[in-house]
């Protein structure tokens, strides 16, 4: 038996546990990852410490706790997704959009499309099922033909379809938008009459050898980023727009809200485009800190 296989058998397994087991099993993974693997502890130190100077060590360190618990939070739901059809994706409510007018507006824009940037902020590994979402809203406009998913290939090639059959597994027909970072561009170019909403990571520091990257401020501190969707809808005059991922009130569950940066990229420039979705992200950040991936290698050897 493959890797691939084993290791989906075992989420299958597992991922048809109710979604509240899950979260009283992160709890666990979260404890496990903190206090017995130590998993990247001195990246998340340094990251805290470095952008809330103005806390003190015991709210740096509540901050530091709530991130591994919302680290677990990521891997159960991560587990309980992969074993999920659409059905059981909307009535678990894993996922409100709080705006899902906004959708349709973007739609209606003259645009061959939007770039939806998004961040390490709540859990980006449920965007698969965005045809579910609000789907029973007049408003809400994504399904599979509209909706495109843009992801980072693994190294290792099991992993990478591990990953790819999780994030798909919801899917009820075939898709054809889940897009590697390098097929973008074809993908826009094939694809425009479509107004297709591409769904892409843009909080990364640049891939080796990216044609594309930036300097921003970010958490009080020079970040250099990666910038190719903000590049990519200035070249083709597409909309752009944040998409916010707040967690509710017990710290379970999402709120997503799109919040728009521009109905033109052409309007703005790329520096820009790019400011502006930092300054959204570090506003979601500061007000529920232990919501971010503080463990991603954000500013490498810039300290």
């Amino acid at each position: 038996m493959s890797k691939k296989k084993f290791i989906r058998g075992v989420i299958k397994v597992f991922g048809r546990l109710p979604l509240s087991v899950h979260y009283f099993n992160a709890h666990i993974i979260g404890w496990i990852a903190r206090v017995v693997v130590h998993y990247r502890s001195k990246v998340v130190k340094a990251n805290i410490d470095a952008s809330f100077p103005e806390l003190s060590e015991k709210e740096r360190k509540k901050i530091y706790k709530g991130f591994y618990l919302h680290f677990g939070q990521i891997v159960c739901e991560t587990v309980w997704f992969g074993a999920s059809k659409g059905k059981r994706l909307y009535r678990s409510n894993i996922v409100n959009v709080v705006n899902p007018e906004e959708t349709a507006r973007l739609a209606s824009l003259d645009t061959k499309g939007t770039i939806v940037m998004c961040a390490h902020v709540g859990n980006w590994e449920v965007y698969g099922g965005f045809p579910f979402y609000n789907h029973k809203d007049a408003n809400y406009v994504l399904n599979y033909d509209n909706t495109g998913v843009v992801y980072r290939r693994v190294k290792d090639p099991e992993w990478d379809k591990v990953f790819a059959e999780n994030r798909l597994n919801c899917c009820e027909k075939e898709y054809n938008n889940y897009v590697e970072s390098a097929g973008i561009l074809r993908h826009i170019l094939q694809n425009m009459d479509k107004k297709i909403f591409y769904f892409m990571i843009s909080d990364q520091w640049p891939y080796f050898k990216a044609p594309s990257y930036i300097n921003v401020n970010f958490m009080g501190q020079n970040t250099v980023t990666m910038s190719g969707g903000a590049v990519v809808a200035h070249k083709y005059g597409m909309a752009v727009s944040y998409l916010s991922v707040t967690r509710r009130n017990n710290s379970k569950k999402y709120d997503y809200e799109f919040k728009p940066i521009c109905d033109n990229a052409k309007d703005m420039s790329v520096q820009e485009i790019m400011d502006r979705y930092y300054k959204l992200i570090e506003d979601d950040i500061r007000k529920d800190p232990a919501n971010y991936l503080w463990s991603h290698k954000r500013w490498k050897n810039l300290r």
